[in-house]
């Protein structure tokens, strides 16, 4: 059952009352109180007309998914000089998939990886495989829409999608709390006034006003930190080592099509991967040892 809202002096109708932080952003960002109204009204609005109530001047920054790579609208913006964001995908990629990923990087495409606020794990495990191949994410898309689990969640920036359920969106501005940066996120419909991100924009859209959101992300896993930023990744020795050995599941990933986060969480922790490396090269030098030695008596 949807109700009526009254937010500086718009009725919207939405199916539920926004959580305490997504009302404060509303107060902080907008200067409105949100207030529930009793009465219907003929005249009401969409939440996704909520951009127009404060008007600001319009600020936007383009984020394309992996079949878009190389469309004509990503190829104008980066002949442009325009550095665009590019979806990882949240499943296996082919190999065909990662050379079009690569190849959009190299010509100064920003990686974002997905985020499930319910698997954390997963989205570690994701981005440090990523960093791997030479794919390291600098922001996080929530594609659910905002939770506000989100402010619990590690420092840095995440693109919140709007759904189109009557769900109440961000504020159309560059949100900060905390260490945290989030930025209202839509699959393109037109410009509205306030920063937006939007998702593949058309090729004749207006490359005016582009505004670069916050860069870096953080993540956790199997009790190593890692910071990604613009000046690239941050962690510790054991970080640095796990990441040149995850490169080793990657061949495995391809061939077996196994979701690459799920194999890691599987086998266990950096040290095990260590230990597993390292027994694969005394088990190697072993067989060559007995091959050299069974040869050597056959000889004689």
């Amino acid at each position: 059952m949807s109700m009526i809202m009254n937010i500086c002096g718009f009725l919207i109708a939405t199916h539920q009352y926004p959580d305490p932080t997504l009302e404060y952003f509303y107060r902080q960002y907008y200067g409105c109180y949100i207030r529930t109204v009793e009465r219907s009204t003929p005249t009401l609005h969409s939440p996704l007309e909520i951009a127009m109530i404060v008007p600001q001047q319009q600020h936007w920054w383009p984020v394309f998914t992996i079949d878009q790579a190389q469309s004509p609208s990503f190829k104008r913006i980066i002949e442009q000089g325009i550095k665009p964001g590019i979806i990882l995908p949240d499943q296996h990629f082919s190999f065909r998939q990662y050379f079009k990923l690569k190849k959009a990087v190299e010509q100064g495409a920003i990686p974002i990886a997905i985020y499930q606020v319910e698997q954390p794990n997963y989205f570690a495990a994701r981005a440090t495989f990523s960093t791997a191949l030479g794919l390291r994410p600098l922001m996080a898309l929530v594609q659910s829409g905002w939770d506000e689990n989100l402010i619990s969640q590690p420092s840095g920036s995440y693109l919140i999608q709007t759904q189109l359920n009557a769900a109440l969106p961000l504020p159309a501005r560059e949100i900060k709390y905390q260490q945290q940066y989030f930025y209202n996120t839509n699959i393109y419909t037109g410009f509205e006034a306030g920063y937006q991100v939007v998702i593949n924009p058309p090729s004749d859209a207006p490359l005016m006003n582009i505004k670069y959101p916050q860069m870096g992300i953080q993540w956790k896993l199997n009790g190593i930190n890692y910071q990604s930023s613009v000046d690239g990744i941050d962690t510790s020795i054991l970080g640095y080592l796990f990441i040149v050995l995850s490169v080793v599941i990657i061949p495995l990933d391809f061939i077996f099509a196994t979701n690459y986060p799920n194999i890691l969480s599987t086998f266990g922790s950096s040290i095990s991967w260590l230990s597993l490396f390292l027994g694969g090269i005394l088990l190697l030098l072993l067989i060559a040892a007995i091959i050299r030695k069974v040869r050597a008596n056959a000889s004689n």
